[in-house]
């Protein structure tokens, strides 16, 4: 491939943008090929922090038993990364709207994929918290800076595509973090699994220096909305001031918090209650995350697109639709005590929270403006990981442990948990635990409908502002 210089400023580009940029620009490193070559670099990051990222959740069983940990333990162990990732992606929001986010990207993807390789060598639940909560500090480098990134290499028309396909990396990331981590796991050991999934990461990291990094506001012609300098710490806390930002944030936190919850503690049901080897346990909620995850977003996507004809209220209207649809399926998947019913009822709820993605994320971007987008995602990521995947693993766990007592197992509440078929297993009811979802469900579902009425308004500022607003584009959590 050919090697060429980042591409200087425009003569043409204003003062304010070329303020804006210039301390981003590394022009002492070269490029390679355009924005095609710089998605797939950013697709196969995306790829393996969630084969990484999900691996842990494979071998979980056999981490609780080498650790001697509960379920509660656990779950705190199981959002080390995720409460790093979270305090961390702010101030890598702000560094991102300023300084050079190549440079970002690959020190994010070398230190999450070195802490990946560390957690083999984990030999206490110290060690190993120390390890998962470092990879949040590698993830939070490029969580953020990703979405703004491609939203600059891509033009309006082709930017909800390009989004797409980034973040088909979710579903595929990870089946395969299930799927290899649980097989090398049942084989190998689970510390062998961390080595497998951890090194190529590196590799991903070194191509990060060679994307082409166009500048901000290049794909909108270099007109910035709102403000075209730097964005400051009270611009920040105007964002709080857009109803639809805050309103879909609260109904994106309660999907996080059962995505959260079923990849924590998916495998671990079907093993420990469900009786399933490890293998047969990760390899259907693999199989079940890939598949659900990429039909979920391509529905999501076209079925959002297409009610933007009858209403400008059709990308939240159809993430409450889905949310509250997944609800009873939540339910009867935990209740049922037949496997292929289980399976079957979560596939359909993963389904139905898969649909939101594109559209509720979408709508992030199409409400904040251009020069906030990175600072914008990162408050966003921050307050939906905080009040979702980082509180469902604990909560769970504490419920799972609490109702596992034996005193609570022979109570009226214990009872009456029991009558529906929620018994404890050992010390442990992670059946208890895993119907705390579907209420947060039903509070999310809620929250969409309530930000479906303030966002035709919020989308028309940011275009008259000089802004754009583009199609259904999934972003991770």
């Amino acid at each position: 491939m050919r090697f060429t210089p980042t591409r200087p400023f425009s003569k043409m580009s204003s003062p304010a943008t070329e303020s804006a940029d210039v301390l981003s620009q590394s022009r002492r490193l070269p490029t390679i090929g355009g924005p095609i070559f710089a998605l797939t670099v950013l697709f196969l990051m995306n790829l393996l922090n969630y084969i990484d990222r999900y691996s842990f959740f494979a071998v979980g069983v056999d981490i609780k038993k080498s650790f001697d940990i509960n379920d509660y333990w656990y779950g705190w162990l199981a959002v080390a990364f995720m409460v790093v990732y979270t305090v961390v992606s702010p101030v890598m929001g702000w560094l991102g709207d300023r300084y050079d986010r190549r440079v970002l990207l690959a020190s994010g993807v070398a230190l999450w994929s070195l802490a990946t390789v560390g957690s083999a060598f984990s030999y206490d639940y110290y060690h190993m918290a120390f390890w998962r909560s470092l990879l949040g500090v590698g993830e939070a480098s490029y969580g953020v800076i990703a979405p703004a990134l491609i939203a600059d290499l891509f033009p309006v028309e082709k930017r909800g595509k390009a989004m797409g396909v980034y973040y088909l990396a979710l579903p595929l990331g990870g089946a395969l973090g299930f799927g290899l981590g649980g097989w090398i796991g049942q084989h190998w050991g689970w510390s062998r699994a961390f080595l497998v999934v951890g090194l190529p990461g590196l590799l991903a990291a070194a191509a990060g220096l060679l994307i082409h990094d166009p500048g901000r506001g290049a794909s909108e012609d270099g007109r910035v909305a709102g403000k075209a300098d730097r964005p400051r710490m009270a611009d920040y806390a105007k964002l709080f001031t857009i109803p639809t930002f805050v309103l879909n944030t609260i109904g994106m936190a309660a999907v996080t918090f059962a995505t959260g919850a079923y990849a924590a503690y998916g495998a671990n049901f079907y093993q420990t209650v469900r009786g399933m080897s490890m293998s047969q346990a990760t390899a259907w909620i693999g199989a079940m995350t890939a598949v659900a995850g990429l039909l979920g977003i391509v529905l999501g996507t076209g079925l959002a697109d297409f009610g933007t004809r009858f209403t400008r209220r059709s990308y939240l209207l159809l993430a409450a639709l889905v949310t509250a649809a997944a609800v009873p399926l939540a339910i009867y998947a935990i209740l049922d005590d037949k496997s292929v019913g289980s399976l079957t009822m979560l596939f359909g709820a993963m389904v139905l929270l898969s649909m939101v993605l594109g559209p509720c994320n979408t709508v992030i971007a199409n409400v904040v403006p251009a020069n906030k987008r990175a600072s914008g995602f990162a408050v966003y990521i921050f307050l939906i990981h905080v009040f979702g995947d980082i509180t469902s693993p604990v909560l769970l766990g504490w419920i799972s442990t609490y109702f596992g007592r034996p005193t609570v197992a022979d109570s009226w509440l214990g009872f009456l948990f029991a009558s529906v078929g929620a018994n404890p297993v050992g010390d442990e009811n992670l059946t208890v635990a895993m119907l705390a979802v579907a209420p947060v469900l039903a509070i999310g579902a809620f929250f969409f409908l309530l930000g479906s009425r303030h966002l035709p308004d919020d989308q028309m500022r940011v275009i008259e502002a000089g802004g754009h607003a583009e199609g259904p584009a999934a972003v991770p959590h």
